[in-house]
């Protein structure tokens, strides 16, 4: 809404500038001579110190300066006092006094001068104003406070003035009207496609936001579950988990004591089911050898069951001998550590009498993720 009161304000300011026959901003170049009565020397300068009004023509003129009485050129006998002549001649005039640029410069124009110069209120330095006079046909420039006394009181003295009008710097609010509109409409398009770009980009991180916390919420939801898989163990007197020798808890690193509730991980690794359960739930791994509980108990997130391919009979070429039955597939991962803690407590309390348990025991040997465990579980 902001861009479009903008380009309404363009579109104004264009029209204004057009109302006259002066682009919106033109300075004015002032040239000034005289004879000085104290050296008999003639002083001349040019400088950049006027501002054509809105309406005012860009006629370069010449002429002889003449000063209004009254010095307003409010009144309505205002006259100049000047020689008869057909000679081009510019009247200078104050501002204020309670009539319009207007009154003034047609109070000139009705006198035959070829151009009106009006100098600002006193306290105003060289500050100058861009005038507005319609219905005038001369030119009509604006200077400052200080330029125009030093002419009001050469002027009283009965010094001869001559000056020189001529156009400056055009200096339009754009440089030209077809600017406005280009830059106007180029600004929208840049504020609407910026804008656009901090939605598109705020939403998609909103939308990833949202993704992970649900992603987060998924896998604890999936160890939650494999944390119901695992197999818990309370501790007795004569375990030799209690002795004076055994390996404290890694999580929180106390020693374990009789009666406490122990869970046994799928890489044979116990840990208090207090400090353990916690820690699963936010990392999901064994933390002495990062053993993945997910993959090892089968257990698999929405995501990876979206990309895992299907596998139909038609897939297989057909055979004509039977196979022996085969176990269940989540047994290879989920119930392998199970199984060799199974075999070990059973070798324990045979006491190895039966040679082929050995090679039942090798057979059903957990996968290890961290080989380096491996001679500790088979001590």
């Amino acid at each position: 809404m902001g861009a479009f009161n903008r380009l309404l304000l363009a579109v104004w300011l264009v029209q204004v500038c057009s109302s006259g026959k002066l682009s919106c901003f033109s300075t004015t170049y002032i040239n000034v001579s005289y004879v000085n009565p104290v050296t008999n020397r003639t002083v001349w300068r040019r400088e950049e110190i006027g501002l054509y009004g809105i309406q005012s023509p860009t006629n370069t003129v010449t002429g002889t300066v003449y000063l209004a009485e009254p010095i307003h050129a409010c009144a309505n006998n205002t006259r100049f006092v000047r020689p008869s002549g057909l000679e081009p001649w510019i009247a200078l005039v104050q501002r204020g006094n309670g009539c319009t640029f207007t009154y003034k410069i047609n109070a000139a124009a009705r006198n035959g001068a070829s151009a009106a110069v009006i100098y600002n209120n006193y306290g105003t330095d060289n500050t100058v104003i861009q005038m507005s006079h319609p219905g005038t046909s001369i030119v009509a420039v604006m200077i400052g406070n200080t330029h125009g006394m030093e002419l009001v009181d050469l002027l009283q003295n009965d010094v001869s003035v001559t000056m020189t009008v001529e156009v400056g710097l055009q200096r339009d609010l754009w440089m030209s009207h077809y600017s406005i509109i280009f830059i106007s409409i180029s600004f929208f398009i840049i504020t609407t496609v910026t804008v656009c770009y901090f939605i598109i980009f705020f939403a998609q991180r909103l939308n990833n936001i949202r993704q992970r916390n649900h992603k987060q919420k998924q896998m604890k939801a999936q160890a939650r579950k494999a944390i119901g898989q695992l197999k818990v163990r309370t501790l007795k007197q004569e375990d030799q988990e209690t002795g004076p020798d055994a390996d404290a808890c890694a999580v929180c690193i106390e020693s374990y004591k009789p009666g406490d509730l122990l869970s046994v991980l799928t890489c044979n690794h116990f840990f208090h089911k207090a400090c353990i359960e916690p820690w699963l739930m936010e990392h999901r791994t064994c933390p002495m050898c990062k053993c993945d509980i997910l993959k090892a108990l089968g257990v698999e997130t929405e995501d990876e069951q979206q990309h895992m391919p299907t596998i139909t009979s038609d897939s297989f070429p057909s055979s004509t001998h039977e196979s022996t039955p085969e176990s269940p597939v989540h047994s290879d991962a989920a119930s392998s550590g199970y199984e060799s803690l199974q075999a070990a407590e059973q070798l324990s309390h045979n006491e190895h009498t039966h040679e082929g348990l050995d090679a039942v025991c090798v057979d059903v040997q957990p996968h290890y993720d961290n080989p380096a465990f491996e001679n500790e579980t088979r001590g």
